[in-house]
């Protein structure tokens, strides 16, 4: 994550989010433009940003993210791959955005009225426990209701206003004539468009495919008895938990994604229509059942009321993802427009200190993390080295005992007593270390029977979407 894009990210959504979220990555009260200090750090069409209000940020940044030190502010750097130029530039940026969204509300005379600031501030506050919560978190921020107000609130309904005024410029005289032009471009696409609910059942532990899919048809033999409703069966009995909550509900096919079988059995089935048979998948065994089908009106569309609520949600956020992304693109070239004047970074800045130790350390970490990867192989490889040489040596043992045997009867009878207890420790070893081996095995298989459920419950609550 960047580090200016900390108090930027906050400022998207106000009351979307508790004031500690908003807050807790390093958005505390910085002061204004121009505070502190006489260099200037940069100017935007004139507007001067301060050395100072920067070196404040970055300080704020610190003690809310127990960063005073500079070995914490070193490491963390390091870590985060910035140097005191990078966290210099990304601050910076920041104040440039917020300045030129201020030029930008001027000119398209966005303003924000005190009503909105209070409306937001309760949307913040309902969120907490009790107003003492709420003063605790302000607190923990290193903040006041004031600051809180000024840095976040305001800026934040700012921005919304001015894309709001952005977009309304653009889209000038088409208002709802937008959307049904939308929806009459779409009309193919949600013509015969299915909505369905479905069952999915996986196998249970031990169970094989033809077991599970006599389960799925015993099933679906209950329901078209009688004998279970629909509704209450996926909610009992699929492992689709998001869908069975509602029914089985996974909503319509001309804003999802399904699976291949999945689709092709609903190509087949009418509305109130359940399949004849479980459909396999690879996500185990569907029971569908289409629950409704949209046909465009003779006509076409006239009215975006004709389409189905989803339908009419699924185009507002559309609607909404254009507004966002054209104001993106409009801000893009507003600031190409503008003329940004960045000057050199000043000597004595108390967060510019030297990374070179903690690079230094860094990097030793990194050698030694290398190390001791590379170590522990070479131990794996001398365990197995040492299990040969062993192997040696009782070979070893084992041909000096027979020529001890060699040499006289007494002692070739006991030189055999003693290889024969050699041999049979040598089987016994052996019968271990197979025993082992095959214990290994199976602990090995077992894992990778525990992954594969825990893969195929994954696949399960993804239900029939890709």
């Amino acid at each position: 994550m960047k580090f200016a894009s900390f108090k930027s990210s906050a400022l998207k959504s106000v009351g979307a989010v508790s004031l500690c979220v908003a807050l807790g990555a390093g958005l505390v009260g910085c002061g204004g433009n121009g505070a502190g200090g006489g260099a200037v750090a940069a100017t935007v069409n004139g507007q001067e940003i301060m050395e100072q209000t920067v070196t404040d940020y970055i300080a704020n940044f610190r003690t809310s993210s127990s960063l005073e030190s500079d070995e914490a502010w070193g490491e963390w750097m390091v870590a985060n791959g910035y140097t005191p130029e990078s966290v210099r530039e990304e601050v910076i940026d920041y104040y440039v955005n917020q300045d030129l969204y201020d030029q930008a509300a001027k000119e398209y005379n966005v303003t924000v009225e005190q009503a909105d600031i209070d409306s937001a501030m309760e949307e913040t506050k309902a969120m907490f426990e009790s107003d003492e919560a709420f003063q605790e978190a302000l607190e923990a921020s290193s903040m006041t209701e004031e600051s809180y107000i000024e840095d976040v609130i305001r800026p934040n309904l700012l921005q919304t206003k001015l894309a709001e005024a952005v977009a309304a410029q653009d889209t000038e005289g088409e208002g709802d004539d937008a959307t049904l032009a939308q929806a009459q471009a779409m009309s193919e696409q949600f013509n015969g468009a299915k909505r369905s609910s479905h069952i999915l059942l996986t196998a249970e532990e031990g169970e094989d495919d033809a077991a599970l899919a006599a389960r799925a048809q015993e099933l679906l033999d209950q329901i078209n008895a009688g004998e279970i409703s629909f509704e209450d069966a996926a909610s009992q009995y699929s492992t689709d938990t998001g869908s069975a909550a509602n029914g089985g509900d996974v909503g319509w096919d001309a804003l999802s994604t399904f699976v291949t079988e999945y689709q092709d059995a609903l190509a087949g089935l009418e509305k109130d229509q359940i399949v004849a048979a479980p459909v396999k998948s690879e996500y185990g065994y569907h029971i569908i059942k289409v629950t409704d089908v949209y046909e465009v009106p003779e006509g076409g569309i006239t009215s975006v009321d004709q389409l189905p609520t989803e339908f009419q949600e699924y185009l507002t956020y559309m609607e909404q993802s254009n507004a966002s992304q054209n104001f993106s693109t409009w801000f893009e070239e507003y600031r190409n427009n503008a003329e940004i004047t960045v000057n050199p970074m000043p000597e004595g800045l108390p967060y510019a200190i030297d990374l070179t130790p903690y690079e230094e350390a860094a990097a030793q970490n990194a050698e030694g993390d290398a190390a001791a990867t590379e170590g522990t192989e070479e131990t794996a490889d001398g365990a197995e080295m040492s299990a040969e040489d062993q192997a040696a040596a009782d070979a070893a043992a084992a041909d000096a005992a027979a020529d001890e045997a060699a040499a006289g009867e007494a002692g070739a009878d006991a030189a055999a007593d003693d290889q024969a207890g050699d041999a049979a420790a040598a089987d016994q070893a052996v019968d271990e270390a197979a025993a082992d081996q095959t214990a290994a095995d199976q602990a090995g298989a077992d894992a990778a029977a525990d992954q594969a459920a825990a893969d195929q419950a994954a696949e399960g609550a993804e239900g029939t979407q890709q």
